[in-house]
């Protein structure tokens, strides 16, 4: 990935006038990705529980949803680390 932002000599992150609308295409799709995967977390959530109240805790969907649920929260903890989230 090319880098659009630059930082200035005080250390602030700027956009060359020219990247603008290249930088608002990322961020479009950065918050798009991220709507999507809140959401995803939601309807594994909800699957997960729908299993759970059915006893199959051990079947292989439910472990295969644990994982998906798994990695999509350390995504968004890595977010949260570089204070995008």
């Amino acid at each position: 990935m090319e880098r659009i932002t630059k930082k200035d000599s005080a250390g602030s992150w700027v956009i060359p006038a020219e990247e603008m609308e290249a930088a608002a295409a990322r961020l479009a799709a950065f918050e798009d990705a991220y709507e999507r995967l809140m959401a995803r977390q939601q309807e594994i959530v909800t699957r997960m529980e729908a299993l759970k109240s059915q006893g199959k805790q051990k079947t292989a969907q439910f472990r295969e949803l644990f994982g998906e649920k798994l990695m999509n929260q350390n995504t968004l903890t890595l977010w949260e680390t570089y204070g995008v989230r």
